[in-house]
């Protein structure tokens, strides 16, 4: 997620860039992400032991298959979340949303930077030594979850384009952040966090003019 956000920086300031894509990025203050989202369970805190409680339920509980997909789910292209094999957008669909979703993907590098840096909270494998995850670990902060973040965002601006569809795109998104809690990289919090702080982020990318302007044009 940290190479998603050096991307991002690249691009936003590429000449070609800004020729295509009329970009809009809403940068949040950590004290604005607090605001919607709130602060992680504090440690030693009820709320964090039951993160605990079910992180090591799903360790429990988990097959090999299981993680074999959540590991798959580490991807973060627009392919491995609607496309392919999980069939919701074509191959074709895929390719000419990726320019349209750039918007999503700044979104999401930069408030998921801000927010992983102002908030600063240890990975559950790093916070508690009976979590063993079973997917590659992350070396970024854990709060909020970026790749949640992401799918959910994506999710709720492709439910704009593709309406019929919405419901099938906003359940993938789920099942790929579920997998997050799955593989013991995330805290269920970090998962819920960036599933409201998503759909403020859609909220205001969706009542813009430039927004259903992009939409009418595709």
């Amino acid at each position: 997620m940290q190479n998603l956000f050096a991307l991002l920086i690249v691009l936003m300031t590429s000449s070609a860039f800004a020729k295509h894509v009329e970009l809009e990025v809403k940068i949040l203050l950590p004290k604005k992400i607090e605001k919607i989202i709130g602060h992680f369970p504090a440690q030693g805190s009820s709320a964090e032991a039951e993160d605990f409680r079910i992180l090591l339920d799903y360790q429990a509980t988990r097959s090999v298959e299981d993680c074999k997909l959540a590991a798959k789910d580490s991807n973060t292209s627009l392919e491995s979340l609607f496309g392919g094999e999980n069939g919701i957008l074509s191959k074709a669909e895929v390719k000419k949303m990726k320019l349209f979703l750039l918007k999503a993907y700044a979104n999401v590098g930069i408030n998921s930077y801000i927010a992983k840096h102002a908030y600063k909270r240890p990975r559950p494998y790093n916070a508690n030594p009976e979590i063993k995850p079973c997917i590659p670990l992350e070396k970024s902060f854990a709060y909020p979850s970026g790749h949640t973040l992401m799918a959910r965002l994506f999710a709720r601006v492709l439910s704009e384009v593709y309406p019929e569809r919405a419901e099938k795109l906003l359940a993938r998104a789920s099942q790929y952040a579920l997998n997050r809690v799955v593989g013991g990289v995330h805290h269920p919090s970090d998962v819920k966090a960036s599933v409201v702080l998503a759909d403020y982020l859609a909220g205001k990318m969706i009542e813009s003019e430039n927004f259903h302007s992009a939409l009418t044009s595709l």
